[in-house]
Order: structure tokens, then C-alpha cells, then sequence
């Protein structure tokens, strides 16, 4: 298999799935709970390897399982109130959108969308223009699902900042892709999923909290983890651990921390280079494919690991099936992936191929050539 789907989930290395597996035999001859408790070391390494990664401290990050989880689970515990507003990019993530549209109807916030420019970058000047005590939330999809772009996350964060403003960052696409710094971001939430560009199992993920920010949240959903009860009453956890609750894969996790592990062994900074070059490649080599167009902004870097593309003559459901019986797999991307960005530009749906570090020449050749036989297959009307 000539492997494009990263943006999706990342093929796990043996050693992570030697890790599931060797837990999930452990709890079954011990029991969940003594098992879990064995674990109790590793898993403390895997809160210290992500704050590592991220560049904060352990107690900053709590284990979710995905980046919806703890997307949502953040948001929502957001004290959003009547005519509170909350700004978006058009490339937001749509389960996001989703959920705020949601938050909308319950409690009268008002969505709307950022000014950007022409080529899809974030209007910084204007955005600050139009700021008032009423923006509660600044949410960013860091690169969006169809790799429209990569926005400029830093110098938004430096404008929360002067401004007081909340800002969340949806680093799906970005943690494991490109090097993630929450000090220099600047951001008080940060979520991210394990199954992409980390190569952890599906089914875990984090958020980063920033130390404080735990005070302004009112969970929607706690137990005795997240809020023990003392013999005063129950006290909510001032950390990002508020977020966590008793019933969880501990297999996962260690499967996570597995992945961690190896990305580490061989590197973070040689998979960040791999992926762009591979990603520079890939563009390049997809020019020679008749009837192809790109569809990435000109904010989008060369470099970013996610090419969206159509062929002519073919839808992208099409093109991903085909794509398939060779041995390749990519993404077809439809509207509800990233809907702003995809209404503005008249977009139902894009092929999103996304590279890894261990994408290889031979696979791009590949993916190509595929692409050249599936266009002249096509016989374009006169």
C-alpha cells in the first residue's frame, strides 16, 4: 500500500501495536484495576513525554480520547452567555463548527467568522479593528482538514494576548507535523488527536491547558476523578486533569506512549524536515498530471503535508476508489470536513493526499503515474 492518508490516521508502528497488545494480555490475567495500576509509571512518562512535545509541564495535559473529546469537552465548559461572540477562521474544523453552532442555539453566543485576505491569510489589522468586550473565544483550526492553508497561529496568539481574549487551538493537523510550542504560541487550549501525524491508536488524544485557565471552566461532565469528594464537598481539579474521568483505555495510552517513543528514537526534528520535502515533491510531481488543479491558497506553505487536488473528469470519490484497487490510498474531503473554507470557493470536495516521513519516492511515482493513467481514461467533450 502507497500510504497518502496521514491527515486521517498514521500507520502505527509494530511497537505500538506490541504495546496494546502486551497490556491488554496483562489485564486479562490480572484484572483491569491491578493492571492499570502496574501501568501507573508509563503512564506518567507519557504525560511527560507529551509536555515535552508541547514544551509545558505534565500537570498542564490531560488524556482524552480524540480531539473532538477534547475539543468539545473544553468549549463547552466555557461560560458562554447571550450576545457573547466567538471567532472562527473559514478553515475551522466542521465537528468544531458543529459544536459552536450548537452553543449558539443553547446560549445566544454569536459565531462569526475571521477576516482573512485574499490569499487566506488571518487580517490581522482588521480582526483587531473589530474587537470589543464582547469576544469570549477565538478558536483556530491550525491547518484545516482540506490543507487550505496554515495559519499564522503565533501572531494570532500574540493578539489574544494583548487583548485578554481565550484562544483555542485545534492542532489535529499540526502536532507531529510541525513543531508545536504552546509558550511561544501563546494559546490557553491546545487539542490534538494520537491517531495522525503522532502514529498512536485511535481512540486517545490531549488538550493542553494553560496553568490558570482550569478556573474559568465549568465542566459539563465530572466524576470522582476530575472532582473528588472530600468531606466537605466536592472540589474540582484546578489542572487540565478536570478534564479527565475514571473510565479509560489504558491499553491505548500505552499505545500512544509507544509512538511517542519510537517518533523520539528516530527524531521529531528529521520527521518534520521528511514530511515537508516529501510534501515539496509531491506538489511538484502532481503538476505533471493533465487535468489536475491544486487547491491550496497561496497562504499554504509548499511545505505543508497535506495537498488537496481534483482531477478533471472525475469526482474525488472517484478518484479515491480508483486510486485504491492500485494499492494507494488517499482522502476524499467533502463539504462537512471544512465548510466555510469549501462554500467560499465553491468547493464540494477535494482528494487530500497527505504525506508521512516515510513517504518515499516510490511512493509518490507511484501515486502519479496512477493519476496520469486515471486522466487519460477521461475523454474530455469537444
Amino acid at each position: 500500500m502507497h500510504y497518502f492518508n496521514q491527515a486521517a490516521g498514521g500507520l502505527m508502528p509494530d511497537r505500538v501495536l506490541q504495546a496494546v497488545t502486551d497490556y491488554m494480555q496483562r489485564e486479562q490475567a490480572l484484572g483491569s484495576y491491578v493492571a492499570a495500576q502496574q501501568a501507573q509509571p508509563q503512564l506518567q512518562q507519557l504525560y511527560a513525554q507529551l509536555a515535552a512535545l508541547l514544551h509545558c509541564q505534565p500537570t498542564d495535559i490531560a488524556l482524552t480520547t480524540g480531539n473532538t473529546h477534547g475539543w468539545c469537552a473544553v468549549v463547552g465548559a466555557l461560560p458562554l452567555q447571550a450576545g457573547d461572540r466567538v471567532l472562527v477562521t473559514p478553515g475551522e474544523w466542521g465537528g468544531n463548527y458543529a459544536m459552536l453552532l450548537q452553543l449558539q442555539a443553547r446560549t445566544g453566543c454569536v459565531v462569526e467568522t475571521m477576516p482573512c485576505t485574499a490569499d487566506g491569510h488571518i487580517d490581522l489589522a482588521a480582526l483587531e479593528a473589530g474587537l470589543d468586550a464582547r469576544v469570549q473565544l477565538i478558536a483556530l483550526t491550525w491547518v484545516p482538514a482540506n490543507g487550505s492553508t496554515v495559519y499564522d497561529a503565533q501572531a494570532l496568539g500574540q493578539l489574544c494576548a494583548r487583548h485578554g481574549i481565550p484562544y483555542i487551538i485545534d492542532a489535529a493537523q499540526a502536532l507531529g507535523h510541525i513543531p508545536v510550542d504552546v509558550q511561544a504560541l501563546q494559546c490557553d487550549v491546545l487539542t490534538a488527536p494520537g491517531r495522525k501525524w503522532l502514529c498512536g491508536p485511535r481512540g486517545t488524544g490531549l488538550v493542553y491547558l494553560k496553568p490558570g485557565f482550569a478556573a474559568r471552566l465549568q465542566p459539563m461532565t465530572v466524576d470522582h476523578v476530575s472532582c473528588p469528594i472530600t468531606p466537605t464537598g466536592p472540589v474540582l481539579r484546578q489542572d487540565a486533569r478536570m478534564l479527565e474521568q475514571s473510565e479509560s483505555s489504558v491499553a491505548l495510552k500505552l499505545g500512544l506512549l509507544a509512538a511517542l517513543d519510537t517518533a523520539q528514537a528516530e527524531g521529531w526534528a528529521q520527521r518534520f524536515a521528511a514530511i515537508a520535502e516529501r510534501a515539496r515533491q509531491l506538489r511538484s510531481a502532481l503538476a505533471d498530471v493533465p487535468g489536475l488543479r491544486l487547491h491550496s491558497l497561496a497562504a499554504a506553505p509548499a511545505d505543508c503535508g497535506i495537498v488537496p487536488f481534483t482531477l478533471q473528469g472525475h469526482t474525488p470519490a472517484q478518484v479515491q476508489q480508483a486510486l485504491l484497487q492500485c494499492h494507494i490510498q488517499v482522502a476524499a474531503s467533502g463539504m462537512g470536513f471544512t465548510p466555510l473554507d469549501m462554500q467560499a470557493r465553491g468547493l464540494t470536495a477535494v482528494v487530500r493526499a497527505s504525506v508521512a516521513w516515510h513517504t518515499s519516492e516510490a511512493d509518490i511515482a507511484a501515486l502519479v503515474s496512477a493519476l496520469q493513467r486515471l486522466a487519460a481514461s477521461h475523454t474530455v467533450p469537444a
